[in-house]
């Protein structure tokens, strides 16, 4: 047992882990998500990703400061998921959504940060670039979620349903600006948002290709001494 697992936990601790993270995002949020409902089974598969989430990023969480705050944002969603199993509740899927978010977005950062750190540019690099983006997708559709809970479903206009996978479908044709016109935000704070998650989706390849080259071109250049 210590020796599977040391394996393990060598796994979490290297590069590979990002291929798994890669992978499971991709999967959840173009295979998965797209046929849930609201039944239980549904319910359990988005704990299921939520978990494999967790796990393929913890050990970068883990290796900065406040490790208390990390750890609340990692068990908060974690039982409002389970508690979601049992009771139907908007306030349980605003938090879920809220604490989601926060973590997304501090795993987005850190993972960023080692993206652009020193080094030569090679397939760490390019797949944590697009976790970031696929990352950035899966924020704005909670935070638009919440939104139509909170303002009681007039946000948005053409939605099939309340599900979470009609705001990330809705998420991820404004990051990529596809502009369908079959869902449109009503409120003044979904058109804001949904305008600085088209201007993300626009700018964030843009720099990132520009900055990555740079990079490659730099290290490649023979380094005076």
């Amino acid at each position: 047992m210590p020796k599977i697992y040391k394996t393990i936990q060598d796994f979490w601790t290297q590069d590979k882990s990002f291929t798994f993270l890669l992978i499971t995002l991709a999967a959840y949020i173009f295979g998965i998500i797209p046929i849930l409902t609201e039944d239980i089974l549904s319910k359990i598969a988005f704990l299921l990703f939520y978990y494999l989430l967790l796990t393929s990023s913890l050990p970068y969480l883990l290796k900065r400061n406040q490790r208390l705050i990390i750890l609340g944002l990692i068990l908060f969603p974690f039982i409002f998921l389970v508690l979601e199993l049992y009771f139907i509740s908007l306030w349980l899927q605003v938090l879920t959504d809220i604490f989601i978010v926060l973590y997304c977005s501090l795993l987005a950062a850190i993972i960023l940060i080692r993206t652009f750190e020193k080094g030569r540019i090679d397939n760490r690099r390019v797949q944590g670039a697009i976790i970031v983006y696929l990352l950035t997708g899966l924020i704005f559709c909670l935070v638009f979620h919440t939104i139509y809970i909170l303002d009681s479903g007039r946000s948005f206009k053409g939605l099939m349903g309340s599900h979470r996978k009609e705001f990330l479908y809705f998420s991820f044709c404004t990051l990529t600006t596809d502009g369908y016109g079959d869902i449109l935000p009503l409120s003044s704070i979904a058109r804001s948002l949904s305008n600085l998650e088209a201007l993300v989706g626009q700018l964030y390849p843009a720099v990132l290709i520009a900055r990555l080259v740079s990079m490659e071109f730099y290290y490649k250049q023979p380094q005076q001494s």
